[in-house]
């Protein structure tokens, strides 16, 4: 008790104000938060800290506490996640930009991804193992093993790390899918799909990817990623305009 108050106090006088900050334990953020999002745990919430999207106080004891700063900042996350589906990466920029920046949390580097590109190209590292990926994502491992069934993340299962954030994303957008029952055999057309462009977006670009001079090679890496990103914008406008004919 002496260590939270100590940190309350800490952060009042942070905020530059005369009554000391109430900061809540993370299971006391759950709470408070799963009215708005009835998918977010404490595990859910420290996979954010992991990621470096939150930066709670810490007590002497090691604890977490969060205040009204910091409170701001995960629901406009997860506000993102849900009704967005975008990539970490690209939340942690728009987050940012917005001036929500929990206390202690480095700003953005100044290499980061244009605002109208929301991935880049470069390889992933598996960092989840199986049991992660579905906790963060609210799926289970059946659902996840139909996922790598219809190509729509890579496997296959082993053990330890195996999925990429890319991965977790794609298991969560899909299981968001499924409450309006698409499930993932539907959604491999989509998968094929991609797949299509990917190869005539390749046949565009690979002379310069195969170029033995370095200055080629990067200048085939750019002109890829932002093909990637005008064809994606491409298929958003399409798919809206088929969309408008139902209403």
């Amino acid at each position: 008790m002496e260590d939270a108050a100590k940190a309350s106090g800490q952060a009042g006088d942070k905020d530059g104000g005369s009554r000391a900050e109430r900061l809540l334990t993370i299971g006391q953020v759950v709470a408070q938060l799963q009215h708005d999002f009835p998918d977010l745990s404490i595990t859910k919430v420290r996979y954010l800290e992991d990621r470096g999207l939150l930066a709670p106080v810490r007590t002497k004891g090691r604890y977490r506490k969060y205040g009204a700063a910091d409170i701001r900042r995960l629901r406009a996350i997860l506000t993102l996640q849900r009704d967005e589906y975008l990539p970490l990466e690209v939340i942690r920029q728009r987050v940012e930009r917005a001036s929500l920046t929990a206390p202690g949390q480095p700003p953005v580097a100044s290499s980061a991804l244009p605002a109208h590109i929301n991935l880049n190209l470069r390889r992933e590292d598996p960092v989840y193992s199986l049991e992660e990926l579905c906790d963060a994502s609210g799926s289970t491992e059946s659902f996840v093993q139909m996922l790598i069934e219809y190509r729509l993340i890579d496997g296959p299962l082993k053990p330890g790390l195996s999925f990429t954030e890319s991965d977790l994303e794609t298991a969560r957008i899909c299981q968001l899918l499924a409450r309006y029952g698409m499930e993932p055999r539907n959604l491999r057309l989509v998968a094929s799909s991609t797949e299509r462009e990917a190869a005539v977006l390749e046949q565009v670009a690979t002379p310069s990817l195969k170029s033995t001079h370095p200055d080629k090679r990067d200048y085939g890496e750019k002109m890829l990623e932002e093909l990637g990103s005008l064809v994606s914008q491409l298929v958003h406008l399409l798919l809206y305009k088929e969309l408008r004919r139902l209403l």
